[in-house]
Order: C-alpha cells, then sequence, then structure tokens
C-alpha cells in the first residue's frame, strides 16, 4: 500500500476521505529522513508548521524557491484549503532545528495548491502547491528550479541510471521516532540520499532501501526538495517529496518539477508574488 509523506500526522477526515491517517505523538517531535545526516548545505529547505489544537507541530517539509515563494506538495497544501485552516496558524521555518530557541519562524500570507491537483488512481495528480510568504527571505538564497524535461533530458544521456538523489526534510526517521544520534531531541532539517529506480512522465521513482546503500523519506518530509547534483556541483530541484510504502522503507516517489504543468504554476506563482 501506498502513502503520502504526509499521513499519519495528523488525523482529519474531509468529505468522508481520511487525508491523514494518525497522529505522531506530541510530546516526541519526529527527527528528520530515513537513513540520513544532519543538514547544514541546503538553507533552502524548510518545514511547514501548523498550530492544531494549540500545540505547534510540523506538519510537511519544502523549498524556498523565490524570495515569497515556499513549495512543497500539493497534498499538503490542499488540506489547508478545504478546512479553511486560518492563515494565522501556518508557518515557514528555514532554521535548522524547528523548536530551538533561536529559531525563525516565518507568517504566511496566502495558500495555492495546483489548479489541476487531483490525488487519485491517475498518472499525473499534480502534486504541487506554494505557500507564499508575507515577507521576503533575504538571508536564504532560493533553490534553483529545473529546465522543462530536465530529467528527460539526463535519461536521454544516459545519466540517470547511476544517478543519485539527495531528500531534505524534517519528518520522521526511519524508526518513526526522533533521530537521536547527532542532534537533539528537536524537529531538525537532515538529508538523505537515494538510488534512482525509474522514470515517469509525472514521476521520479527512487531507491530507498538501505541494503543497497540508500536513505530515503518518511511522514512530515512531503514536499521536501529532491536534489539533482551535477558534475560541477550545481544542484537542481527536480521533484518534491511525494509518496512512498508505509513503512519508510523501500521506495521514495517524488512528484516531477520539470514538466511544463509544474513549472507554469510555480513561475506563475513566483511572477505573481514578488
Amino acid at each position: 500500500m501506498s502513502f503520502t509523506r504526509v499521513e499519519r500526522r495528523v488525523g482529519l477526515q474531509i468529505a468522508g476521505v481520511l487525508f491523514l491517517a494518525a497522529v505522531f505523538a506530541l510530546s516526541t517531535p519526529a527527527g528528520a529522513i530515513t537513513y540520513g545526516q544532519p543538514d547544514y548545505d541546503h538553507p533552502y529547505g524548510g518545514a511547514f508548521l501548523l498550530q492544531w489544537r494549540g500545540v505547534w507541530m510540523e506538519f510537511c517539509s519544502g523549498a524556498l524557491v523565490a524570495p515569497r515563494v515556499f513549495l512543497t506538495a500539493g497534498h499538503c497544501t490542499i488540506v489547508m484549503e478545504q478546512l479553511n485552516i486560518p492563515l494565522e496558524r501556518l508557518r515557514v521555518s528555514f532554521s535548522r532545528e524547528l523548536f530551538a530557541p533561536d529559531a525563525k519562524w516565518l507568517e504566511v500570507s496566502a495558500i495555492h495548491t495546483h489548479p489541476d491537483y487531483n490525488w487519485g488512481p491517475q498518472s499525473d495528480p499534480h502534486d504541487a502547491g506554494v505557500l507564499i510568504l508575507k515577507e521576503p527571505v533575504t538571508d536564504v538564497v532560493p533553490g534553483h528550479l529545473p529546465s522543462e524535461g530536465f530529467l528527460d533530458a539526463l535519461a536521454a544521456r544516459g545519466m540517470l541510471k547511476d544517478a543519485r538523489f539527495v531528500n531534505v526534510g524534517y519528518g520522521a526517521d526511519e524508526s518513526m521516532f526522533p533521530n537521536k544520534k547527532d542532534v537533539p531531541s528537536t524537529d531538525a532539517r537532515m538529508f538523505s540520499v537515494s538510488g534512482f529506480r525509474n522514470l515517469h512522465e509525472a514521476w521520479l521513482y527512487l531507491s530507498q532501501n538501505v541494503h543497497l546503500g540508500n536513505g530515503g523519506t518518511c511522514y512530515g518530509d512531503s514536499g521536501g526538495p529532491t536534489i539533482y547534483r551535477d558534475v560541477v556541483g550545481v544542484e537542481t530541484i527536480v521533484a518534491v517529496t511525494s509518496w512512498g510504502d508505509g513503512p519508510c522503507k523501500s521506495t521514495n516517489n517524488n512528484y516531477r518539477v520539470d514538466t511544463a504543468s509544474s513549472l507554469t504554476f510555480v513561475w506563475d506563482m513566483i511572477r505573481g508574488n514578488p
């Protein structure tokens, strides 16, 4: 069974459909990323926080792609829109430790889901969304967006078979509990590296099987950036974390940002929110 990487975070029911399946104990903040390490190299990787029943919690991950535009997954933003969650109950943070005393949380002025979003049994659910920040971020350089067909071009040159992709997020680790190896017991930005499995017109399929030397993503990592690094070190956000297997042990399936549909949506958001 497949699960979006936001499920099991908060229990909510919308129109008879269970969007989020269960609740992590709020007294035990999630760690981050399966078989990963603390991330210091992707400051544009951020967290989408939600105040639920009076308690602030990390809900999804994402990336700054323009001074006021935070890219995440559509299945993260659609919940906020359909439940009419007030914007004052949402925050974005690029602090490496979300609940550290010096963590900086930013206010949100708008939320948008891809206009063609429709999660379900179809090949392209348009799983992209953005949060618009109230004020521009001046101390973080936005992540680099791809050109249209970026991944297809790599595939045509035979460069995907052995490619490795970086995942960045704030979600649960492989044990579903805080990562206590190197970081404090707060939600922290982490990264892992996944191996290539397959490419679909809307999906980048990755392996997070630790026995093959891979790491991956888990619940709360939805919307976090999937990054390709070229031979000269240029990093490009090629997808956002979307779904995978329930135990977060095998598959890491990410929605492509390099499609015409995704790029049109994201660039419209950037141009409309300078």
